[in-house]
């Protein structure tokens, strides 16, 4: 039934009992409190997900303002521009809140999930209450400053990663026009923090055989045991592997396809399925689950907070120097080269691709070459552990 200003006013400001939503049409309804207070929202799909968005209370927001902003929301909603930019302010003076708020309903919803954990954790939820009130482009640098170096004094990584994040924050809103300019573009990243450092462990084969070992004689019965040797023979990514589905496993042509939505890079990655990784793949298949490395919940995957701290666990038994498991990636690259492994091979093997003219022309996988290649890593790997075992 459609809304009327005769219905609202008999509502508005007292005891209330009905319906907690009275709805009018395109979109809009009204939200009504046990103390008769009547707030317009408009509900939209966005991203997948649905929206209410408040768009006045009544009586200082009329009825006919409402169906006339909510009829301007639907003409953005149909250009595909989220109906939050209405609010938008037209001279420029978003303070920084308003900008994030942007920033996130109409580009980082787009990204993938991990993509989104991180700007959350690092700039989202570090930048939402500062400099409250305040138009982004009237905080002065002096202000920018004061505010990095108390940054700087908890953590000179994170102090560089959050202002080469804010600065993307900053460039969308200035490239959209939602402000004209922030004297936080003037600061060189250069000057703020300290670079984060570029990994350099490199397992040894003795290494890599103690920590399979490890791994092996592990009583927690989980998911995480068999991902992380998986892990440690074929040099994938933890994400490819931990979101990976049992359609992604080819036990005819015996071939792992990695899709572009579990590829960091967005591309699609072959690997083949060797003997050695086989029977693990055959025993995580034979569970006819879908997810092949399933949490808590059988039809969802193991968080990444659950493998880092299963692996932090393990860490602790280990008598070798501190490693990570990322660290197996670049120990099968480098002691693939020692072995005389080309290196288009092994940056196939890692899931790069290739750069220059053979990312145009060349989308030949060199799986037999890769498929050599982890046999032979494996081999030393298992010559070691049986030495040791």
């Amino acid at each position: 039934m459609a809304l009327s200003d005769t219905k609202l006013r008999s509502i508005v400001n007292k005891p209330y009992s009905g319906p907690a939503e009275i709805t009018d049409g395109d979109g809009l309804s009204v939200r009504v409190t046990p103390s008769g207070t009547i707030a317009f929202q408009f509900r939209y799909r966005w991203a997948g997900k649905p929206v209410r968005l408040t768009v006045g209370r009544y009586p200082s927001t009329t009825l006919r303002d409402a169906r006339v902003i909510v009829g301007e929301m639907r003409a953005l909603y149909t250009k595909g521009v989220n109906p939050k930019n209405y609010f938008a302010k037209a001279d420029g003076k978003l303070t920084l809140k308003e900008c994030l708020d942007q920033w996130w309903s109409a580009y980082v919803v787009g990204l993938k999930p991990n993509t989104q954990t991180l700007y959350r954790s690092v700039v989202y939820n570090t930048m939402y209450t500062e400099f409250e009130g305040i138009p982004v482009a009237n905080i002065p640098v002096s202000l920018w400053v004061q505010f990095f170096d108390k940054q700087e004094k908890l953590n000179k990584k994170k102090a560089r990663v959050l202002l080469l994040q804010l600065r993307s924050v900053i460039n969308w809103c200035i490239s959209r026009q939602l402000i004209p300019s922030c004297e936080l573009t003037t600061l060189s990243v250069k000057n703020i923090g300290k670079k984060p450092d570029t990994g350099s462990r490199v397992l040894t084969y003795t290494e890599l055989a103690k920590i399979w070992l490890a791994l092996e004689n592990n009583k927690i019965v989980s998911s995480n045991k068999i991902l992380h040797q998986l892990l440690l023979l074929w040099g994938a990514r933890l994400s490819e592997l931990r979101l990976a589905n049992a359609d992604e496993f080819n036990m005819t042509d015996l071939i792992w396809t990695t899709p572009a939505a579990h590829s960091k890079m967005g591309n699609v990655i072959r690997r083949p399925i060797f003997m050695h990784v086989k029977p693990y793949i055959e025993q995580l298949l034979a569970s006819k689950n879908p997810v092949l490395f399933p949490g808590q919940e059988l039809d969802k995957p193991i968080d990444r907070s659950s493998s880092n701290l299963y692996m932090k666990k393990l860490r602790g038994g280990i008598d070798i120097p501190e490693w990570r498991t990322h660290d197996f990636r670049r120990s099968l690259v480098t002691n693939l080269s020692g072995e005389g492994i080309m290196p288009h091979v092994t940056e196939k093997m890692l899931g790069h691709e290739l750069g220059g003219v053979m990312a145009v022309y060349n989308k030949h996988d060199w799986l037999r070459e890769q498929k050599d290649a982890y046999e032979l890593y494996a081999d030393k790997i298992f010559w070691h552990v049986k030495r040791i075992g």
